[in-house]
């Protein structure tokens, strides 16, 4: 039974790692679909002064119990695992099979926002109200425009500290974050061909973020749950327009507007089929 949680563990951080490749995906996102979400903000806010004291005295056991090792671990590596080994690939399917790819991760956003929605049950206005205001949030997010940034360690490291940062928050893609600031493409190249040095000042970059962003979301899940889980929700809602399969130079088009101006199939059925199958995943997921 333990063996099989901790592979179950890995195989949800291998989803998360997949998704945090695809600008417009949130590893956040998969996190929250898959049920993970809370205990991996618990586990990223313990991280304190004391757990470098029991590292640099190898208190494995005071370390692990701080930081839920058992959870963590499968999780981290399955992470890992998936940026390492399936980088390329997601490269390819964005650039071959970009309408089936984004087909399915739109249904799966769009079904289980609406799913974690109608579990908590919004009953008042207020309720709605932050629903609301998490969809314009994550709207706006969208709709910023990319900007060019330098090559420098400076650069990387912030792109680190931002874009992990966005990776905690269903809805907002760390990778979409990347895009905006002139880094996706670096880093997957940097990540494929294993350049270690960018690899290095980004990761840095990336725990300091995990440090600090982690503890405010969690305060924010323990004293404004269903609030924080309704923006989130909302927030995922909003950015969907980034995974729309039918866009063209950065516009957003109907199926058939899209085959209209590009001449390309719009392989609709099949995207629609895609569609209903992410549902009864989302259905089968969240009933368990």
């Amino acid at each position: 039974m333990i063996i099989k949680n901790r592979l179950l563990l890995f195989l949800k951080g291998i989803a998360m790692g997949i998704s945090d490749l695809i600008p417009g995906i949130s590893g956040g996102t998969v996190a929250l679909l898959l049920g993970i979400y809370k205990n991996l903000i618990n586990s990223l806010k313990s991280i304190n002064k004391k757990t470098l004291f029991y590292l640099l005295t190898l208190n494995y056991n005071r370390l692990s119990h701080q930081l839920n090792f058992k959870f963590l671990i499968p999780v981290f590596f399955g992470i890992i695992t998936s940026i390492i080994f399936f980088s390329k690939i997601i490269s390819f399917l964005i650039t071959d099979h970009k309408i089936l790819l984004f087909s399915f991760f739109f249904g799966l956003i769009f079904f289980s926002s609406f799913k974690i929605i109608h579990d908590l049950k919004p009953k008042s206005l207020r309720s709605y109200l932050i629903i609301i205001l998490g969809f314009s949030f994550g709207f706006f997010i969208s709709l910023i425009n990319p900007i060019n940034t330098s090559d420098s360690f400076l650069s990387i490291f912030l792109s680190g500290f931002i874009a992990i940062s966005a990776m905690l928050l269903p809805g907002i893609s760390g990778s979409y974050i990347l895009l905006m600031i002139g880094k996706y493409e670096f880093m997957l190249e940097s990540i494929s061909n294993l350049y270690l040095e960018n690899i290095l000042i980004f990761s840095i970059g990336a725990l300091l973020g995990v440090l600090s962003f982690s503890k405010i979301i969690y305060w924010l899940l323990n004293k404004y749950y269903n609030s924080t889980i309704f923006f989130l929700s909302g927030l995922m809602l909003g950015a969907l327009n980034k995974v729309w399969p039918w866009t063209y130079n950065e516009e957003i088009f109907f199926p058939m507007e899209y085959y209209s101006v590009t001449g390309e199939n719009n392989l609709f059925i099949y995207c629609l089929l895609i569609f209903i199958f992410t549902g009864f995943i989302v259905y089968i997921i969240k009933s368990k």
